[in-house]
């Protein structure tokens, strides 16, 4: 759970500083605007010894304050220097930006850091990325830097085709050379360095398979078995015998629409497809294309698809699809235009995304809700209602992710029967709970006690799963 600001408008924890909006948290820090310009990053006072036990930052770097019982600390970002969440910064402009940030991740390392950047603060003006020290599954620092430097987009930094066409102003011969900084002294875990097919792969940023072949071993989805089957049969089979289907008539895998109840794992999913595939994944939603004004988002539309084209095979990923493909009749009279349009632009670019090599993927909650044009075949070839995981299916899912984490006497079993029954974004936010109660204790494992603390303080919403009745608890 990520709590409320601990901060309120115009605090001042120095003299010379105020806060003002907070524009990012974690579970122990949390980023603000300054009053005087740029950003501040305020962290509890546990994570920032971390920090100096790690050499990644020195005592005269950080100031200490108290709010109520808070202990904290305050790091300044500087005018003019990045201050943000690694995973969600914003998309760098230039080739020094990209630059920068493979030189703090090497200065990070320097110092001997060994915790995974994936969840980490990057201080721009200090040369540094600051992690969290989540005990998850590391991710290794090219795809950390080809995330930031892509926008979002799970590649590799290296001088792939994919990325060279999404970031085409850095260049091949500018990525080539970042990717060979990076893996100089960068950390690679050993997994990660096999899978890459060793040193010269590393170095390049590309895995050793070829550009759009798939991994030998089938897709796994653990504790979602019959999604797992449908997803080999219906994509992976294709895109792994695309001559043999091509011959028959059958290009490439037709759009997909998952439908259930919120957190049904809808989401976990389709993101663990993506990252088998290994291709680039172009989100929707209405983040990131909603807009007020006429035309505005259906022209966003068509770009998404233009672009997943142009880097193809790609993956476009239609979030809450029914935000924009509700019925066009639900529309008031003052909408209307905008829905029509937006319904009008997705009815031609979801046809024609797999002649391109698109794979589209619509998530809803509302299948009822949504245009019947939509939802005829030709448009989304497959409709797949996902249910609320059984207890069979949590207890495999439970498996294959503690065997990501390091962990020592966990009942998977008692563990299964207290999640019957709720949604797959309570079991993530319990496993992750449990990861962030044993970091804060400065536990290298994460035991049943943390597991238990953390089921203890979030009781299954709306009555599922258990006996405890439910309470007001945080933000799944």
């Amino acid at each position: 759970m990520v709590a409320d600001r601990w901060l309120p408008n115009g605090f001042r924890p120095r003299a010379d500083v105020a806060v003002g909006h907070r524009v990012a948290a974690g579970e122990q820090w949390q980023l603000y605007e300054a009053g005087g310009g740029g950003r501040v990053l305020v962290a509890m006072a546990d994570l920032a010894q971390r920090w100096l036990a790690d050499g990644l930052l020195v005592e005269g770097q950080l100031h200490r304050f108290d709010f109520g019982r808070l202990a904290l600390v305050l790091v300044e970002g500087g005018r003019d220097y990045r201050l943000e969440p690694v995973d969600a910064g914003a998309v760098p402009r230039s080739a020094a930006e990209v630059q920068a940030l493979v030189a703090a991740i090497l200065a990070s390392r320097a110092t001997g850091c060994r915790a995974a950047f994936d969840d980490a603060v990057y201080v721009e003006r200090l040369s540094r990325l600051l992690p969290d020290y989540s005990p998850n599954a590391h991710v290794d620092d090219a795809l950390v830097a080809g995330f930031w430097t892509s926008g979002g987009v799970a590649l590799r930094l290296g001088p792939s085709r994919r990325m060279t066409a999404l970031v085409p102003w850095l260049g091949a011969d500018a990525l080539q050379a970042l990717a060979a900084q990076l893996a100089a002294g960068a950390l690679v875990p050993q997994e990660h360095a096999e899978a890459a097919g060793g040193e010269e792969a590393v170095a390049t940023g590309e895995p050793a398979r070829e550009p759009g072949t798939l991994p030998a071993e089938p897709f796994r989805l653990p504790g979602r078995p019959h999604l797992e089957d449908f997803f080999n049969e219906h994509v992976v089979d294709l895109v792994r015998h695309e001559a043999r289907y091509r011959a028959l008539g059958i290009t490439f895998p037709g759009a997909i629409l998952l439908h259930g109840p919120p957190g049904c794992g809808k989401t976990f999913a389709v993101e663990a497809l993506v990252d088998y595939l290994d291709w680039p994944a172009f989100p929707i939603d209405s983040g990131s294309i909603g807009s007020p004004y006429i035309h505005e988002t259906g022209r966003k539309i068509a770009e998404v698809f233009a672009k997943a084209a142009e880097v193809a095979p790609s993956v476009v990923v239609i979030d809450e699809i029914d935000a924009f493909l509700a019925a066009r009749d639900d529309a008031g009279s003052g909408g209307n235009q905008h829905r029509v349009e937006e319904v009008a632009e997705f009815l031609r670019g979801i046809p024609k995304a797999a002649e391109n090599r698109v794979l589209v993927i619509g998530m809803t909650n509302r299948l009822a809700s949504l245009d019947p044009a939509v939802v005829r075949r030709g448009r989304f070839d497959h409709i797949l209602d996902v249910g609320m995981p059984s207890r069979q299916e949590l207890q495999a899912l439970l498996a294959a992710r503690l065997a990501q984490i390091p962990c020592d006497g966990v009942d998977q079993e008692a563990l299964a029967s207290a999640l019957a029954g709720r949604p797959l974004s309570d079991f993530g936010y319990i496993v992750k709970d449990a990861c962030r109660r044993a970091a804060r204790a400065g536990l290298e494992r994460v035991t049943m006690a943390q597991f238990e603390a953390a089921l203890a303080a979030a009781p299954a919403r709306g009555g599922g799963g258990g006996e405890k009745k439910p309470r007001r608890i945080g933000f799944v």
